[in-house]
């Protein structure tokens, strides 16, 4: 501390912390108004390629088995990438790695407005998938280690912004079809991504962010010990699914009783209740033990899925969708967050861990819905959708029921 005259010849104190501190405050915000934005545009992202669904069967003439292809194309890229980068997390350079998952989505959603060939499209959004999960896989640990405070609360609420960009989708997609070609929606996309990306280039890592303890593979085993990540893992395999089901299949399946215009807007109805939900969820983050949560969301889920898919059609689909979306909404958020706090300095792996269980999911299930819908009926295949859910809330209140007994865990990761 020293004392320094203002032009006045007044006398202040000058305190160096406090300098730093403001210094990296206003870091922080930067950087989360970055990652936010880049939410936005993965949320919208994803949420197209359910409502292209039926334009791109038109243009390149595919069965539905071959159509369900679109999903894990998305997100296998996505989930290799983002398990590699959050494994290796504490040892990266994040700015570096944050521009060229940016970047890359920015080229590649450049080149998927225009794609020639299904083939093509299936490499181009294998990509558009990787470069996403270069982002996503340090994204949670950046926010985790800039606020640590309240990660169950700041996780709902990105993830909450995220729903916004995919409720936006296939509405978005709604407008550019009625003028234009489908693959200009990957153009308007490529633009999105943009600001986020420029902003970071302006921008450098607080000094006082912590990048977690290193972490080797040799650890995975003893880190999968603890029933906490071991059931989070599991769960967020079911709830991928559960999810996946919806934002590949949903459009389709509402395209028998609706419009195809219409079709979107159920999706988007889906996703809508996802923004209240994960605000509510934010409010409930630190008041309600997690895994109670998500069980409590689970067994509300199962009847609310009966309804739509053995009782309603037609626009009867819209209120039973916005129901399932408003407690789906909070699986990941709130399962990913505990995550975390089970094991906080080694935030990188276990965002990894949250991510490939959650995208795994998201790829398996539409692919099986896929070829269920082949054999029998997309109805047969979104009735599969109840048995995920019945699975999730089993898993969730066997690993609470261990958690609570406070399982033995390894030291490998502790």
């Amino acid at each position: 501390m020293s004392e320094t005259p203002d032009e006045d010849g007044a006398v202040s104190l000058f305190i160096p912390g406090a300098t730093m501190y403001r210094s990296d405050m206003g870091k922080r915000r930067l950087w989360a108004a970055a990652l936010f934005l880049f939410v936005v545009g993965d949320g919208m992202t994803t949420q197209v390629r359910g409502a292209l669904l039926p334009s791109i069967k038109e243009s390149f003439t595919v069965s539905d088995s071959l159509l369900g292809l679109v999903a894990p194309a998305g997100t296998l890229g996505y989930l290799f990438a983002a398990v590699a980068v959050g494994f290796a997390a504490s040892r990266l350079d994040t700015r570096r790695f944050l521009l060229l998952g940016a970047g890359g989505t920015v080229l590649f959603l450049a080149l998927l407005s225009q794609v020639p060939t299904y083939a093509l499209l299936l490499v181009f959004l294998l990509g558009q998938g990787a470069t996403i999960g270069i982002f996503r896989g340090l994204d949670r640990p950046l926010l985790s280690s800039l606020y640590p405070e309240n990660r169950g609360r700041l996780f709902n609420l990105y993830a909450l912004t995220w729903a916004v960009g995919a409720t936006a989708g296939p509405l978005f997609v709604n407008q550019v079809l009625t003028t234009s070609d489908w693959r200009v929606t990957f153009l308007i996309l490529a633009a999105v991504f943009l600001p986020a990306f420029g902003l970071i280039t302006r921008l450098e890592l607080p000094s006082t962010r912590e990048k977690g303890d290193p972490f080797s593979l040799s650890e995975l085993r003893g880190l999968f010990r603890r029933p906490g990540i071991a059931g989070m893992a599991l769960a967020l395999f079911f709830s991928g699914g559960i999810e996946g089901g919806f934002f590949t299949w949903l459009p389709y399946y509402a395209s028998q009783y609706v419009p195809q215009t219409t079709a979107n807007v159920v999706l988007s109805g889906f996703l809508v209740a996802y923004i209240p939900g994960r605000f509510v969820y934010s409010r409930l983050a630190g008041r309600i033990e997690p895994l109670t949560l998500v069980l409590s969301l689970a067994l509300a889920a199962m009847p609310a899925l009966a309804f739509v898919f053995f009782a309603s059609d037609g626009y009867g689909l819209l209120p039973g969708v916005f129901v399932i979306g408003f407690l789906v909404s909070g699986f990941f958020p709130t399962l990913s967050a505990f995550g975390i706090d089970t094991v906080p300095n080694h935030g990188g792996p276990v965002n990894a861990i949250a991510i490939s269980a959650n995208f795994l999911g998201l790829s398996v299930v539409p692919v099986i819905m896929g070829v269920v819908s082949d054999q029998y009926a997309i109805t047969t295949a979104m009735r599969l959708l109840i048995l995920a859910m019945a699975a999730l809330a089993l898993v969730v209140a066997a690993s609470k029921r261990r958690v609570d007994r406070g399982a033995p865990t390894a030291g490998a990761a502790d």
